[in-house]
């Protein structure tokens, strides 16, 4: 692996070298900010990643490249929600909310970069590739808690990725299609991910890595970028195992150019996105190429009616169909899968969403949404009002908007029900699936959150955010589930040395792995009526979109 001097790393690249910095006493060395693609800037913005060009000499990367440009807002409702949900006393709440408000993020298109941590002198082995969440508007791989050595000093190397986000990674408009060569526009951060897999594949050895043994992980967003990536043409064989925390909103149903549930096909809404930044008539991708991607942000982030639509899309091509369907035809990768998802997932995201999921728009000022707008999402949604009054009866105060059951009714309609659906049909396909369920919940007795959304990566990396303290047992769980995501990433089985023995899922007799403090163990899955409901929705929004548009 490249070349290890007193206080230099190097390694080469198929565009030029590289330096990095070693780390934890000498035994893991460190490349931050490593080009994967061209800067996707002026002419470039809105189009598939290019490679980058070759450099002379040896390119300093020992520091992080800028993220992507965010939308925050979001981002920020979350990090407020989980302030208040720790249960931390006021000092340390106030001192917290403060510094992540402040922390500092340079954004900028030229965003496309990676980071490797791996062993000095490593040769061959497993390779682990995260991919961040944040709700494909925000976040990236540079976030502190994803900077750990642990997986390097198990014996992997472990890479970051950023990719486009949000208006810059997921903008459809007829003008982008057309110029197009498969006259399909959007999905320009799902082709950065697979530009990073290409990238992984010509370049990884070099640092030591097995390019013939890459596991894909990733939370939330990073989840359904998982089983996107699962289920897209473009990145098969780039990856041999699938690692799918709380996967989201892969049931949005959002597509490029046909309605779906409560969304407008994309390419209209990037039209009327363009018609209020550049105003009406042909040229306006041009026009819009030639805007400053500052001012951009800002519209996008006013336009929050808008921003809804930025998001991967099913487009025919990239995406050739949502990825519960894709499951449900066995048309995903035929690699193992470990998923699963965490017990109390809508705690921190309930609060600031539709009732009826992410694929309805919630009112801009905060406000409530009454009982019969409730009805009338869930009834767009359900196959029968019959369907939409045995799921308001498996969640006791849905039907109202009530914060109990809209937040549980949350984690399993954003999240649950892609796991249960993909855990169900990848093992009935004859494919090895291991599925969790993550309920570990912060140390406070005073805490509100549970076992909230992406508390569980925490874990998984053993970092913690900063003034808050963490359980007694913690370590004994981080361990765990650190020991049996590398055990994944090199065996393609999550059992390690004097752990428990964690069966394969079983649709005949399902059981998962309950990871919790102070000891995880395999449980049987209990029977969630709410979760059957919701599988019965995927399979009939499938066939509602294999319908052509006017003949329903």
């Amino acid at each position: 692996m490249g070349r290890l001097g007193r206080t230099r790393i190097e390694a080469n690249t198929t565009t030029g070298r590289v330096r990095g910095a070693a780390q934890e006493a000498g035994r893991v060395a460190v490349y931050k900010g490593v080009p994967y693609a061209a800067p996707p800037i002026g002419d470039r913005r809105w189009k598939p990643p290019v490679a980058a060009e070759p450099w002379s000499g040896v390119r300093d990367c020992r520091r992080f490249g800028p993220s992507a440009h965010q939308r925050v807002a979001g981002f920020e409702e979350f990090f407020d929600g989980l302030v208040r949900g720790l249960g931390l006393g006021v000092v340390r709440r106030t001192v917290l909310g403060a510094a992540i408000k402040l922390a500092p993020t340079k954004q900028s298109e030229d965003c496309l970069t990676l980071n490797i941590r791996t062993p000095t002198h490593a040769s061959g082995l497993p390779v682990m590739v995260w991919i961040h969440g944040g709700d494909h508007t925000d976040g990236s791989g540079s976030e502190p808690m994803y900077q750990s050595n642990v997986f390097p000093e198990r014996g992997c190397v472990l890479v970051t990725i950023n990719y486009r986000l949000g208006l810059f990674g997921f903008f459809a408009h007829p003008e982008l299609s057309a110029e197009s060569d498969e006259g399909v526009s959007s999905n320009y951060g799902l082709l950065d991910q697979i530009a990073a897999l290409e990238w992984v594949r010509d370049n990884i050895a070099n640092f030591g890595g097995d390019p013939g043994s890459v596991t894909i992980f990733g939370e939330s967003a990073g989840g359904e970028a998982v089983l996107n990536l699962m289920t897209s043409p473009r990145a098969r064989g780039l990856f041999q195992r699938a690692i799918a925390q709380s996967p989201s909103d892969s049931g949005r149903w959002l597509h490029l150019d046909r309605p779906a549930v409560d969304f407008d096909p994309a390419v209209d809404a990037g039209r009327r996105f363009a018609d209020a930044a550049v105003g009406a008539g042909g040229g306006q991708v041009e026009r819009l190429r030639a805007m400053d991607p500052e001012a951009l942000s800002d519209l996008y982030r006013e336009r929050a009616d808008l921003g809804r639509y930025f998001y991967p899309v099913v487009d025919g091509v990239v995406l050739p169909t949502a990825p519960m369907n894709a499951f449900s035809a066995g048309a995903q990768a035929d690699v193992p899968l470990l998923i699963g998802y965490n017990s109390d997932e809508g705690s921190l995201l309930a609060t600031f969403m539709h009732p009826a999921g992410a694929e309805f728009e919630a009112p801009a000022d905060g406000a409530s949404v009454g009982r019969p707008q409730i009805r009338a999402a869930f009834e767009r949604s359900y196959p029968t009002g019959e369907h939409v009054d045995r799921l308001f009866a498996e969640y006791p105060g849905l039907a109202a908007g009530e914060f109990e059951a809209s937040s549980r009714h949350a984690g399993d309609h954003m999240f649950g029900v892609h796991v249960d659906h993909a855990s169900r049909c990848h093992a009935a396909q004859g494919h090895p699936v291991y599925r969790y369920h993550f309920r570990a919940v912060p140390a406070s007795k005073r805490q509100t959150a549970g076992a909230f959304h992406a508390a569980e990566v925490l874990y998984v990396f053993d970092t913690s955010f900063p003034l808050v303290p963490a359980a007694e047992d913690a370590h004994l769980l981080v361990r765990d589930m650190g020991d049996r995501w590398f055990a994944f990433a090199a065996t393609g089985v999550p059992d390690a040395p004097g752990r428990e023995h964690w069966p394969a899922y079983d649709v005949d007799d399902p059981r998962h792995m309950v990871f919790d403090r102070p000891i995880s163990a395999v449980q049987q899955c209990p029977a969630q009526p709410g979760l059957d409901l919701m599988r019965e929705r995927i399979e009939w929004l499938t066939g509602e979109l294999a319908t052509p548009v006017g003949a329903r």
